[in-house]
């Protein structure tokens, strides 16, 4: 925001002027305020002020004096406007000779300095760019070009900023640095322009196209744009001539997968928001036209990118066999849905929305089994992949190593579950060993196959089921037959055998004694 001083020797005329504007509109905020040129004076040297709106007749050092001095001391950039109830001809004179901006009478018409306004601030921003050498201040410059926010005015201020040519065959190109996250620790984005731009200028060399200053600009991590100018007379497909070019230099040197992406060309700098825009736009044909290296607006222009989601069936497909580690089968249908990615010509937007609704799938069965996905090392790559740029074989690669490592874990759950619920299951029969228990019935009770139960039950205790439910039954059998009195057919009974003839085969076979002959080896003792 630039900073307005008001010089006035009356307060209520400086209040009046003060809430005569939004002043904020027009980029200005008046901080400073002066009754007389005296005190404006010492204002201006500390504060510098970009704008100073004074009164011709003050107390002690008038505004004439008052903008003398200030320009004696060296002070060229500080703008003044005059207002003044006297509309002398020689103090027009005056205030033009030391180069005051506008003189208005009292009293002041709001439309007057309004418009006033509005051309210093082109002026004052002109002025900082001529001034302010510094790659920021430049890049600053550039955006306004790029965004169309230069005024008519602006646009050549800015070019004379940058050294270019108001007129010549202007490209906007975006060069993509696949894979650069990986050496983003080792060299600065300013290093890394320092490489485009000595590539770009030997590739204009090479291709004997007219010198300029390559001006680099950080869409994003890895993303870089180029505003370049080809000259006034240039041949047909040189922006693709020199985006071929640039790439294989590029990939020669840095050994990454470099993608190119250029706007439509045109003739006036000041139509250079068109350049940006569809160079933007062929930027998002990327996973469409994944098999080429340079993607120029022309290529895309009429061509429909697609928005639409995956069907609700390949979702629960691809999640299936991930939870039962058929790992060919989700590597297939992985494969499938990047095939149709590039099929179809799915917009970036639509990619991240497909793949971040099959990672989440994956996620809630993962957290279904009590598991933390946060766990998964492949997590952040799959969900956070825009964050720099990747090729659709590369993000391809990511999704099947999150699929992979995703069913691994998914599988290693669902045995810790299970041997979880084996434990549960034991704790159970022990408990409930005299009721009506089978393999079949505790299955069905814990939610397990019968088969797979038997085998766990078997792998974890050394036992089969039947033969560990008899143990317990003959345990407790014989501490009956120790401690009570009951007879042997109600002691069947009570350890859950309803056939009491039964219960003595069973007794028999595992102790080599009846039940009968048990106790009276213990009464003989």
């Amino acid at each position: 925001m630039n900073k307005v001083m008001l010089v006035e020797d009356e307060m209520y005329a400086r209040q009046g002027l003060r809430n005569l504007i939004e002043w904020e509109r027009f980029g200005f905020e008046v901080g400073f305020e002066a009754e007389n040129g005296e005190e404006a004076l010492r204002l201006i040297e500390d504060a510098k002020p970009e704008l100073v709106i004074t009164d011709i007749r003050m107390p002690v050092l008038d505004g004439l004096e008052l903008i003398r001095t200030v320009r004696e001391s060296g002070n060229q950039d500080t703008k003044f406007i005059i207002i003044s109830g006297y509309g002398d001809f020689k103090y027009a004179q005056k205030a033009i000779k030391f180069g005051v901006k506008d003189f208005i009478l009292k009293p002041v018409d709001e439309t007057e300095l309004t418009d006033t306004l509005a051309h210093l601030a082109v002026q004052i921003e002109r002025d900082k760019m001529l001034k302010d050498e510094s790659p920021a201040y430049s890049q600053k410059a550039l955006e306004r070009l790029l965004l169309g926010k230069a005024s008519e005015e602006e646009i050549g201020t800015i070019a004379k900023l940058l050294g270019l040519e108001r007129e010549g065959t202007y490209y906007y190109a975006f060069a993509e640095m696949n894979g650069i996250q990986s050496f983003m620790d080792k060299d600065s984005a300013a290093e890394w322009m320092s490489e485009l731009r000595s590539a770009m200028a030997r590739t204009a060399e090479e291709l004997g196209l007219v010198r300029n200053p390559v001006h680099i600009r950080e869409q994003k991590p890895g993303v870089y744009g180029f505003l370049l100018n080809f000259g006034s007379s240039v041949r047909t497909n040189v922006i693709a001539e020199a985006a071929d070019l640039f790439v294989r230099r590029l990939r020669q040197r840095f050994g990454l997968p470099i993608m190119v992406y250029a706007g439509e060309g045109v003739r006036d700098l000041g139509e250079i928001q068109r350049a940006y825009s569809t160079a933007c736009a062929a930027m998002e044909y990327k996973y469409a036209f994944a098999d080429r290296s340079v993607l120029s607006y022309g290529d895309v222009k009429g061509c429909e990118l697609q928005y639409a989601e995956f069907e609700p069936g390949e979702y629960a497909k691809l999640l299936e066999q991930v939870e039962e580690g058929e790992r060919d089968a989700m590597f297939a249908t992985a494969d499938w849905i990047f095939e149709q990615i590039q099929r179809k010509r799915y917009a970036p937007e639509a990619v991240q929305n497909a793949v971040a609704r099959f990672a989440f799938g994956v996620i809630g069965s993962i957290r279904a089994m009590q598991g933390d996905e946060n766990e998964l090392r492949s997590l952040e790559p799959i969900l956070q992949w825009r964050d720099h740029p990747i090729t659709l074989d590369g993000l391809k690669e990511r999704f099947r190593a999150f699929l992979e490592e995703s069913s691994e874990t998914i599988a290693r759950l669902r045995k810790n579950n299970a041997m979880g619920d084996i434990a549960k299951i034991k704790s159970y029969i022990e408990k409930h060993y005299n009721e009506d228990l089978s393999l079949k019935s505790i299955a069905a009770r814990f939610y397990m196959n019968p088969v797979y139960l038997g085998q766990l039950f078997k792998k974890t205790y050394g036992v089969y089921f039947n033969d560990f439910l008899l143990q317990i039954r003959i345990h407790n059998a014989k501490r009956l037959l120790r401690q009570t009195e009951k007879r042997v057919y109600e002691i069947a009974r009570s350890v859950g055998f309803d056939n009491a003839d039964y219960f003595v085969i069973k007794f028999e076979k595992v102790e080599g004694k009846t039940p009968t002959a048990y106790r009276n080896e213990l009464m003989a003792k």
